[in-house]
């Protein structure tokens, strides 16, 4: 499957740079059309089928003769600018890697029924969680730490923020302008491809770890049902990118949230010790026995304990696997925290 993308740019001398860049990086991804005159580029659309259309905005366009299947999208000089008279902008001027993205994410959104992308059935991806009852005791890190190692150990590996308040982008950073919403929308919409929207705003950190950027509006993210994650899930170990999904999300607060775990190879409840945590800590547990009592499915064999140094209470450990405990960290950066925890050995009883 290669994308058909039309071109509309009056400097010619832009075309001779970006035109070769992506016949050289994206040969076979994207089937490229350059213009520099307007009526060139319109006849073009249906004559070759077009399914991406990028034009500068100083050329006047007559939407009207735009194929519906054919997404478009303004070419602008500047980042800030996100869409011009409801029409969505693209910047002309960063990575052909992130443009070819931004094509590929309006290319999803119209052609909800695309076939063409190799997807993998076998099942073998698998879901780490981490979360805990009690807040501020260090979960994201740890999240973020074993997503590390999985890496650092030759795995592919998404992770994924479901925190309302959560900011994935605290630990992983990438250029790119699509964040956790895009994902929310293409979870939400029957009109948009999802395992293409998948890929197209996904990014990946230095590290090697891929990861969605934060929303900008939290409220978002409080659209998310917890069966939607499991979609989500689904989709992921449809595309077969990854090994393993490492899952950074907020202890169930509705029975209906304890389903995901249901779908989870392991659940790591995090806890720093303290009196009141042990306490949370102790009903969580409880809440999970009882509900094995009743369901088909049974989720204590899945969880492990991780605990911060400072813990001290041994009370659940009779009743958890102890995955192990890590340093408290002091005056360092969360990105520097999760590669420091990265390197200990304790994530290996997770794969």
């Amino acid at each position: 499957m290669r994308i058909k993308l039309a071109i509309l740019e009056s400097d010619s001398a832009y075309l001779r740079r970006v035109v070769p860049m992506f016949n050289s990086k994206f040969a076979e991804e994207l089937e490229i059309y350059s213009f520099t005159e307007i009526d060139a580029a319109m006849d073009c659309l249906e004559e070759k089928k077009i399914d991406v259309f990028l034009a500068t905005n100083n050329f006047k366009i007559d939407f009207t003769l735009i194929p519906k299947r054919c997404g478009f999208a303004y070419l602008v000089e500047s980042l800030d600018i996100d869409s011009i008279d409801g029409h969505k902008a693209v910047c002309k001027f960063q990575k052909g890697d992130l443009i070819y993205k931004q094509v590929l994410s309006i290319y999803s959104e119209h052609m909800p029924n695309i076939t063409g992308i190799a997807q993998n059935e076998n099942g073998a991806m698998k879901t780490i969680c981490f979360c805990s009852p009690c807040g501020g005791v260090g979960t994201s890190t740890a999240a973020a730490g074993c997503a590390i190692a999985l890496v650092n150990a030759g795995y592919r590996v998404l992770y994924l923020n479901t925190e309302i308040y959560g900011e994935a982008d605290n630990f992983f950073s990438c250029d790119g302008q699509f964040d956790f919403s895009d994902v929310i929308y293409a979870v939400k919409s029957n009109k948009t491809n999802r395992a293409m929207k998948l890929q197209s705003t996904v990014k990946q950190d230095a590290t090697g770890v891929s990861f969605y950027s934060s929303v900008k509006v939290p409220l978002d993210m409080m659209e998310m049902k917890p069966a939607d994650y499991i979609t989500l899930q689904d989709e992921f170990r449809k595309l077969g990118c990854y090994d393993y999904v490492v899952v950074d999300m907020e202890f169930p607060k509705v029975m209906s949230g304890f389903e995901f775990f249901e779908h989870c190879h392991s659940v790591v409840l995090v806890t720093d010790g303290g009196a009141n945590a042990e306490v949370k800590l102790t009903k969580a547990i409880r809440a999970v026995q009882i509900i094995d009592s009743t369901a088909e499915f049974a989720l204590q064999p899945r969880l492990w304990l991780l605990r911060n140094k400072s813990a001290s209470n041994e009370l659940t450990q009779n009743e958890v696997r102890v995955l192990g405990s890590f340093p408290i960290y002091q005056s360092v950066a969360p990105a520097q925290m999760a590669k420091q925890l990265s390197l200990s050995d304790m994530f290996k009883q997770l794969i």
